[in-house]
């Protein structure tokens, strides 16, 4: 399309190193790098955007399973939501008194395996070499975590997210 002629040993390489992603994970990233590069673009384009696909992926199960199984990253026991009253229902109604809504009970959910490599990336944003004190940095300082009563500067929810992103993300690509 750009009217470049290439190689057959330039083709091979490219075939070579990017032979471990998927047809699918590729047809992304070169539908993007058409977006975005303006010239023809070069393995290391097409491997970027690889990556930071696959960080983002990782790190959105990081900080969904965060919620549920702590920076501790433990098991969560089965539990039980509370009962409540239906007085609403037709059947209520012409029972003529409230009808007990037993709740719904969970079972228990194993914490989910940690990718290698987020888990490596998760032991240098900690700086300890345990991913546990990074997963406690991320509880404590992550927005997507903070609650209404977490106590932060009006502006900060942007700022931190950015350099949480920023540093998790070179963590990751050096743990590679």
């Amino acid at each position: 399309m750009t009217g470049k002629t290439l190689q057959a040993e330039i083709l091979d390489g490219w075939a070579e190193n990017l032979e471990t992603y998927s047809p699918s994970q590729l047809q992304a990233a070169f539908e993007q790098v058409e977006r975005q590069v303006a010239a023809f673009p070069a393995v290391s384009h097409i491997i970027a955007i690889l990556d930071r696909a696959e960080f983002d992926a990782q790190f959105a199960m990081i900080l969904k399973s965060i919620r549920w199984h702590g920076w501790e990253w433990k098991d969560r026991e089965a539990w039980k939501e509370r009962d409540t009253w239906d007085f609403h229902s037709a059947e209520a109604v012409a029972l003529g008194d409230r009808i007990r809504v037993i709740g719904k009970v969970h079972a228990a959910e194993p914490a989910p395996e940690i990718p290698p490599q987020m888990a490596r990336a998760l032991e240098l944003f900690g700086q300890d070499g345990d991913f546990h004190t990074g997963l406690k940095r991320l509880w404590r300082d992550s927005p997507t975590l903070w609650t209404g009563d977490t106590e932060r500067n009006i502006g900060d929810h942007s700022r931190m997210a950015a350099l949480i992103d920023k540093d998790l993300y070179a963590c990751w690509l050096r743990s590679a």
